[in-house]
Parts: structure tokens; C-alpha cells; sequence
């Protein structure tokens, strides 16, 4: 992995979530801002969003689904 050194303007606001996490997770705070640019790029898009919608809605329409009330009953089961 290559690194490159960027200067960023945050707000008070921001600074003080990103410094809390890097606390809370006892790493640094550059670690901290790349976990969140990598998360914000693993992000589905709207585009692919949308197609999961529509392949879902496509599966209902087929009939091809769990009723909810089966879900959640077998969800109890499992919890205990």
C-alpha cells in the first residue's frame, strides 16, 4: 500500500468524532481516516441500490419470498 500525506480542513465537530474514535479504538488518527474513506468507497451506489430493489421486487412479484412472520419465527427460534 503506497501512502501519500493530504492536508484536510474538518470542522470542530468532525475532528472531535474522528480524535473520540481514534481513542476508543486505540489506534492512530490517520488510521481512523482511512477506515472511513475506505468505508465511504465500499458504499453501494444509488445505481446499485436501485438494481437490488428491482431484483428484489421481481422476486416477489414471482413469488418467490419467506412471509415475514416465518422470518422473525425463525429468528426467535435461533435466539432462543
Amino acid at each position: 500500500m503506497s501512502t501519500v500525506e493530504v492536508k484536510l480542513r474538518l470542522s470542530n465537530d468532525v475532528l472531535a468524532h474522528l480524535l473520540r474514535e481514534s481513542h476508543n479504538r486505540k489506534i492512530a488518527l490517520d488510521e481512523v481516516v482511512s477506515d472511513v474513506l475506505a468505508d465511504y468507497f465500499d458504499e453501494p451506489t444509488y445505481e446499485e441500490l436501485l438494481a437490488g430493489l428491482q431484483r428484489s421486487l421481481k422476486q416477489v412479484i414471482a413469488g418467490d419470498y419467506r412471509p415475514a412472520r416465518e422470518f422473525l419465527d425463525g429468528i426467535d427460534n435461533e435466539v432462543g
